[in-house]
C-alpha cells in the first residue's frame, strides 16, 4: 500500500474549523433524529390484541377463498383420498352431527346477522310459530365448496349439520334441494315438534 503524502501541510486552524463544522452538523442531525425518534414512541402504540378487531379489507369472497378454498379444501381432499372419498365423507358427517348437537354452538352464535345476509340470499316464503320456509338462492358456502369441487365434502360440513341443528332446537326440517347438490335453491322447511 502506497502512503501519498500532500506536500501542503495541514493548518491548524483550517482542521479546527472543518472539525468543528462536521462536528455541528453532526450534532444538529443527531438532534432531529432523536427527536424524530422520541416523537415515533411518543405515539400510542396499539395492543396487539386490538389490530385483530380491525376490517381486514377483504370482501366475503376472499375470506372464504382465504379460509376455505386455498387451504382447507386441498388438505380435506387429500385426506379423502387417503382414506377414501365416501368414508370420509360419512366420517365429516357424523363428526357434523356431534358438533352441531352441541347446545352452545357457536358457529351460529358467533356470526353476526350481516355476516349471514351477505353469505347467504334468502326469502322468508313462510313464517308462524309453528312453521318457517325459507328459500336460498345464494350460497357463499355452496360457491366455494362447489369451484372446488368439493361440494360432498362442503354438505357433509355444513349442509347436513342443518338436521342436528333443528333437532337441537326442537324443530323437524325438510329439504330436498341444497344449492351445494347442485340444485337451484336450498328450500328449508322447519316444523316446531310439539
Amino acid at each position: 500500500m502506497k502512503t501519498i503524502f500532500s506536500s501542503e501541510p495541514i493548518k491548524r486552524r483550517h482542521f479546527i474549523t472543518r472539525s468543528c463544522a462536521v462536528g455541528t452538523s453532526l450534532c444538529f442531525g443527531c438532534s432531529h433524529f432523536f427527536s424524530f425518534v422520541n416523537a415515533q414512541d411518543a405515539q400510542p402504540v396499539k395492543p396487539f390484541q386490538d389490530k385483530y378487531a380491525e376490517n381486514s379489507g377483504m370482501s366475503y369472497e376472499q375470506v372464504f377463498n382465504f379460509a376455505y378454498r386455498d387451504l382447507l379444501i386441498p388438505q380435506l381432499i387429500e385426506v379423502s383420498h387417503q382414506i377414501g372419498r365416501d368414508k370420509f365423507v360419512e366420517m365429516l358427517k357424523t363428526a357434523t352431527n356431534i358438533v352441531y348437537s352441541q347446545p352452545d354452538n357457536k358457529f351460529i352464535s358467533n356470526l353476526p346477522k350481516q355476516f349471514w345476509n351477505n353469505a347467504l340470499n334468502q326469502e322468508i316464503l313462510e313464517n308462524t310459530p309453528d312453521l318457517r320456509v325459507v328459500k336460498y338462492t345464494k350460497c357463499l358456502w355452496a360457491k366455494t365448496f362447489r369451484e372446488a369441487n368439493a361440494a360432498d365434502i362442503g354438505y357433509a360440513m355444513f349442509c347436513h349439520g342443518d338436521y342436528a341443528l333443528a333437532k337441537q332446537n326442537n324443530q323437524k326440517l325438510e329439504r330436498e334441494t341444497t344449492l351445494m347438490q347442485g340444485h337451484d335453491c336450498c328450500l328449508f322447511k322447519w316444523t316446531k315438534i310439539a
